[in-house]
């Protein structure tokens, strides 16, 4: 049993308080003094925000209503909460996340996500890695998000899925041929049934992915299955 009190955690959250004023961070985009966060105040006003979406896709749409794609052939998951658009500079925080080491940088996505207004799950799954991509980044950045906003939420985090074989990247692939490369790549592992799952992933494009991941989720007896993403990828003709 640790000896750690509520009064130890108080004196150790003062004391890092007066070592960032006194060290103060550097903004990890433009290096200004960010105090104890990592972008400064002007940086994090910059980062662009979600136009009017599909609540089930996130996708662009006139209104904010459901997108004809998600009418006609509606993805497995019932909505999606979306922090960003993926574009600069916040696509520079994203790369740095996933193949830069910068795994810090997954509190900026946990946090903009724990402010939106959004039903609070019951559970938080992040996307699992294959192993071989595990081993070479060294950690998960969906699952680095997870851990960040099940301490923000106060909701545990489950790895409640798998991967059932490797696939190639999505990235490197047509859009057309993505949904194929990920159809039946993942399994369940230990969900709680009936649950509200928030399936959380750094970047959502077609949301194939996440598509995959949350079919398997409710043949494993998951209830409302929800997808809490860092940042969207917009239609190349969307206007910038």
């Amino acid at each position: 049993m640790s000896n750690f009190s509520a009064a130890g955690f108080n004196n150790s959250a003062r004391w890092w308080r007066v070592v960032g004023a006194l060290l103060p961070q550097r903004c990890v985009l433009c290096e200004a003094r960010a105090g104890t966060q990592l972008l400064c105040i002007r940086c994090a006003r910059a980062l662009p925000a979600l136009p009017p979406h599909c609540p089930q896709c996130a996708s662009p749409t006139a209104s904010g209503c459901t997108c004809g794609r998600c009418l006609s052939h509606p993805p497995a998951f019932a909505a999606t909460h979306c922090a960003f658009v993926y574009a600069y500079p916040l696509d520079a925080l994203i790369h740095a996340l996933k193949y830069g080491g910068s795994a810090a940088h997954a509190a900026i996505f946990a946090e903009a996500l724990a402010a939106l207004p959004a039903p609070r799950p019951d559970c938080i799954v992040p996307m699992p890695l294959s192993n071989a991509r595990q081993r070479e980044r060294g950690y998960n950045q969906a699952g680095e998000i997870a851990r960040h906003l099940g301490r923000l939420l106060r909701v545990p985090v489950i790895h409640g899925l798998r991967r059932t074989r490797d696939t190639a990247p999505q990235a490197q692939l047509a859009l057309r041929h993505r949904p194929a490369n990920v159809r039946d790549a993942f399994a369940a592992t230990t969900l709680p049934s009936g649950a509200r799952i928030a399936l959380v992933d750094d970047v959502m494009t077609t949301g194939a992915t996440l598509d995959a991941a949350a079919r398997a989720a409710r043949a494993a007896g998951s209830g409302i299955v929800e997808a809490w993403i860092g940042a969207r990828t917009l239609p190349p003709d969307f206007p910038s």
